[in-house]
């Protein structure tokens, strides 16, 4: 143990044999001390610690990294007492025996103590560029549970309902040539990634974890009532800031296993930089042999993040994504038998005080690309790419006990649609584009009259191509302090932004490239109401209960030829645990979705779906540790889609076969009397654990830490998969795709 470690070696070197006193008049060598600091009940590192040589009448200290890594230098030779402090954790000091122009390792252990402060008003501006703290499981639950609902992209981009509206080109003539796609085919939410626009910057497969943890400072998740800076977001916005390299010399973390492997690398560059980049991947090298077969999932993204100093407050921060994800339909690996869907995106952010205010100047861009075989009478590669172009400034400026917000941006959305002949080599049978601009403006300001009340409130005004008038989306939002632990926030408002079109304005260009039709973008709009619940159980320990409404105009729909008033309410439940042995999250959403069905008032297209995220992290005995997740979905949508030609089906047998069986609880008459199947109902259930030890050691005066583990995925021995299908030779439900049985995964982890 690092604490009786410490103490034993001061003790020995205390009781050592007798030695003769140096001579007061020589020179006395200095020494280095080093080690790391950890918290005594979790064993994590201590980051933000004050480590200090005491009894010097010059001061030595150094502030522990986010590793909890520390080095005090030039320490005089000789027997000295170092102290190690921490906010929220018992001091702790011992004596040490510094040897002469020696290197000495000093690991140390606090034992937690938080305080209880007075209550204090303080106000901050946010600086996340200067922060170079990684963001913990935890504090990324809520966003994580999120994702659950997060359709693949094919359906996000509206690309199936393109395909389908070629003329005798996607009409499935069987219910077994249809696949169904995981999601809702409109996902209305707006995912900013250091200002830039992306999809899906996360892996949906579930084979890692959703975001890469280590690369990101935070994941602001708005149900409703989000500032006005914020523009569109239909459903919800996350706003997903990456940290900062840190400046203090090289860092690196990783692992790699059977099945897939990530890095991350930071440090400065000189002492004008700072640099972090990351990549992650899914390969499943290791797991073809357990499999019997090939692996069906690929995956792969990397992230990388540039801070050049300018002088003063001033920065420029530079931020490259790109991500991309790959589902194989069949195990044979033929033309048009995988779905891929990824993103590109990068920003370019200047931060720093203009003309006497803080201010960001952000230029980004977002690019989303799709491609999926579809079948019918004439199969074809559709391929969709979705292309976005912001420009923003943002400002703020603290006035008194207020502080307001102001800002623009410019938007360039454009959205492209082909569709590629599978039976005749470089065949364009559908090629459609659609493009709009969006101009906006917004002013946003917060304060508190009170100790107990928090006021925001604001306007955004957006002009999109072809209104007459702007749209004005009005926010306000109020915050009651209930004593020192709990918040009760009521928050509205009104958003706005361009949709795609719906499947009947989609319009094919038969079999010439020279021909295509403009399918039209649209303006949508919602309006929101949350009421919300943080509260403080424990230290360490948080409480939040979400309610909202929402109500949508212009949304385009799968069940009516044009888009239809909908609303929506749910309420969204999550506990967070960060401090103690144990940490962890729970959460839970529950949704209600209906729509009136054309001009009746009636609302019988209703539907709800229900959400479960759970993550457990603690030690165990011998300094192993143990983390366990878990995702649980009931009544998520599922999008069907024509699949391409497949082998003629087997003959049903006299008094009924499986065609029949397949047929039979067919009811829903789809384009021009089509009869589609009715996709799976089986809840999403998903358990994945990992066990593993860590040991730490020092080569060439650095510390480094070695962490083996073995990870069981899908240890419920059920794995729901992304894709389904009807086997049309012996199954009356459909069946999961590259859906994975047990699998024992082994690797390591490193960090230094």
């Amino acid at each position: 143990m690092p604490m009786l470690f410490a103490v034993a070696l001061a003790v020995l070197t205390t009781a050592g044999p007798g030695r003769a006193a140096p001579d007061p008049g020589a020179p006395v060598a200095a020494g280095i001390v080093r080690g790391q600091v950890r918290s005594e009940s979790t064993g994590a590192p201590l980051a933000l610690a004050v480590v200090e040589v005491v009894d010097l009448g010059t001061p030595v200290r150094a502030v522990t990294d986010s590793a909890g890594d520390y080095v005090l230098r030039h320490v005089p030779a000789g027997r000295h007492i170092v102290r190690a402090t921490h906010f929220d954790h018992a001091p702790f000091e011992v004596e040490v025996l510094v040897p002469p122009g020696g290197d000495m390792v000093v690991d140390l252990s606090l034992a937690l103590r938080p305080l209880t402060l007075p209550a204090v008003l303080a106000r901050v501006r946010d600086r996340d560029g200067l922060d170079t703290m990684s963001a913990s499981a935890p504090d990324l639950a809520a966003a994580s549970m999120r994702l659950l609902e997060a359709s693949p992209g094919v359906a996000e981009l509206g690309l199936a309902q393109a395909a389908r509206a070629v003329p005798g080109g996607a009409q499935p003539s069987d219910p077994s040539d249809v696949l169904y796609v995981r999601g809702g085919a409109a996902d209305l939410k707006l995912v900013l990634l250091d200002g830039a626009p992306v999809y899906a910057p996360f892996h949906v497969g579930g084979l890692l974890t959703p975001f890469e943890s280590d690369a990101l400072r935070s994941a602001k998740l708005y149900l409703g009532g989000a500032p006005a800076r914020y523009d569109g977001g239909l459903s919800y916005v996350l706003d997903l800031h990456t940290r900062a390299g840190r400046s203090d010399g090289t860092h690196s973390s990783g692992a790699v296993d059977m099945l897939s492997a990530r890095t991350l690398v930071d440090g400065p560059v000189g002492n004008v930089a700072t640099y972090m980049v990351s990549a992650r991947g899914v390969h499943g090298l290791g797991a073809d042999a357990l499999l019997n077969a090939p692996f069906p999932y690929l995956y792969g993204d990397g992230l990388g993040r540039v801070d050049l100093k300018l002088g003063g407050n001033r920065t420029l921060r530079a931020t490259g994504f790109w991500n991309r994800e790959t589902v194989r339909l069949d195990g044979a690996g033929s033309q048009g038998s995988s779905t891929y869907w990824g993103n590109a995106a990068g920003s370019l952010r200047y931060c720093g005080t203009i003309a006497g205010a803080d201010g960001e100047l952000t230029a980004s861009v977002g690019e989303f690309d799709a491609m999926l075989p579809v079948g019918g009478d004439r199969p074809m590669l559709a391929d969709g790419t979705s292309r976005r172009v912001r420009l923003a400034a943002d400002f703020g400026e603290a006035l008194g006990s207020a502080e307001l917000h102001w800002g623009a941006s410019y938007d360039r959305l454009s959205i492209y649609y082909f569709g590629f002949s599978l039976t005749h080599q470089d065949s364009l049978v559908m090629h459609a584009d659609a493009g709009g601009n969006a101009l906006g403006a917004y002013v946003d300001g917060a304060w508190q009259p009170a100790r107990w009340l928090r006021l925001r409130g604001g306007l955004r005004a957006d002009r999109f191509d072809g209104d007459a008038q702007p749209r004005l989306g009005p926010r306000l939002s109020a915050t009651w302090v209930l004593g020192d632990r709990s918040t009760v926030t009521l928050a509205a408002g009104r958003y706005h932004q361009y949709v795609r079109a719906t499947e009947a304005a989609v319009v094919s260009s038969g079999a010439t490239s020279s021909e295509h039709a403009v399918p039209p973008l649209s303006v949508a709009e919602a309006s929101h109401v949350v009421l919300s619940l943080d509260q403080g159980l424990d230290e360490g320990v948080r409480l939040g209960v979400e309610g909202y409404y929402k109500r949508f105009r212009g949304v385009p729909s799968d069940q009516t030829t044009a888009p239809s008033p909908a609303e929506a309410s749910g309420v969204d439940v999550w506990l967070r645990r960060t401090g103690g042995r144990v940490t962890g999250w729970v959460g839970y959403s529950l949704t209600w979705v209906w729509a009136a069905n054309g001009a009746e008032e009636t609302t019988d297209l209703f539907s709800d779906h229900q959400l479960l995220s759970a993550g457990l992290g603690t030690p165990l005995i011998g300094h192993a540790y143990l983390d366990v997740r878990f995702s649980y979905g009931s009544g998520m949508p599922f999008t069907a889609v024509p699949q391409p030609d497949r082998p003629a089906p087997v003959e049903p047998m006299s008094g009924g076969g499986p065609k029949a069986d397949i047929a039979a609880p067919l009811s829903s008459p789809g384009p021009e009397g089509v009869t589609v199947a009715p996709g799976p109902d089986d809840p999403y259930l998903r358990l994945d654990a990992q066990l593993a030890r860590s040991f730490d050691g020092r080569y060439r005066g650095m510390a480094f830490h070695v962490t083996p583990y073995v990870r069981v995925i899908n240890a419920l021995d059920r794995r729901d998969a992304l894709f389904y299908q009807y086997d049309r030779t012996r199954d009356q439900q459909p069946q999961a795709v590259g859906a994975l049985p047990v699998l024992p995964i082994v690797g390591f982890a490193w960090r230094f």
